[in-house]
């Protein structure tokens, strides 16, 4: 029976021994993990502070003259929105760029927000020589010019800004602009607006020019702008 016994303890599947992990394997895995967690990370929050801006930068400004309109009107405005094609100053290199373009026909309005990115000032100094206080008032001039569609015509300054207020985020530099008494053309007339952006006080400064304003035969499209509940006088 001992024999029989000692013959069936042989006929057991005995089981594999476990492999041991590799603790340093481990801590090499967790680091890659995370590296490429941290990168994903940044990559996120890059496009999202990007395509950021604060709120009061990009709603409806309420001037009297639009608040007077907007009672008058029973709470509409009739507003128009566009999204503009080529938002920055320049393709390769840009250092501002436009957004959040409202334009209120019926009382000669047209506001837009404006960002920059603190790098801007290196270029400046690099460019000119001229360091400027990040933390001034009175760095730009803005303006808006009609662009004529024939080549001998002249730029046209249309409009004054009535209105300019700042907010910050991190490198962010975010500018909310109204210019009023601006001139819209007819619908059946093409029209090209630009944003002028001087730099004050930098002797032999060229201008940065931004398209915020499209109406011709490529390009035509606006869609009614719709008031948040925020957006209220």
């Amino acid at each position: 029976m001992e024999d029989i016994e000692r013959y069936g303890d042989y006929d057991e599947i005995d089981e594999e021994p476990r492999e041991s992990k590799n603790p340093a394997l481990t801590i090499l895995k967790a680091i890659i993990i995370a590296v490429c967690c941290l990168v994903v990370g940044l990559i996120l929050f890059r496009v999202i502070l990007f395509n950021y801006y604060p709120s009061e930068m990009k709603n409806v400004y309420f001037d009297e003259k639009l608040t007077e309109y907007y009672d008058l009107q029973d709470g509409e405005i009739f507003a128009k929105t566009q999204t503009l094609r080529a938002p920055y100053d320049d393709p390769d290199f840009a250092s501002f760029f436009a957004d959040n373009l409202i334009v209120i026909e019926d009382v000669g309005q047209l506001q837009l927000s404006i960002r920059y990115n603190s790098s801007v000032f290196d270029t400046i100094e690099e460019k000119y020589g001229v360091r400027l206080d990040e933390n001034a008032d009175d760095l730009f001039t803005f303006e808006l010019e009609r662009v004529p569609f024939d080549e001998s015509g002249e730029v046209e300054k249309i409009g004054t800004l009535s209105h300019s207020s700042s907010d910050s985020l991190l490198m962010y530099t975010y500018y909310k602009l109204v210019f009023s008494d601006v001139t819209f053309l007819d619908s059946e007339t093409p029209d090209w607006i630009r944003l002028k952006i001087t730099l004050n006080d930098v002797e032999g400064a060229e201008p940065y020019y931004i398209l915020v304003y499209e109406r011709t035969n490529d390009y035509s499209l606006f869609e009614d702008y719709k008031l948040s509940g925020k957006e209220r006088p």
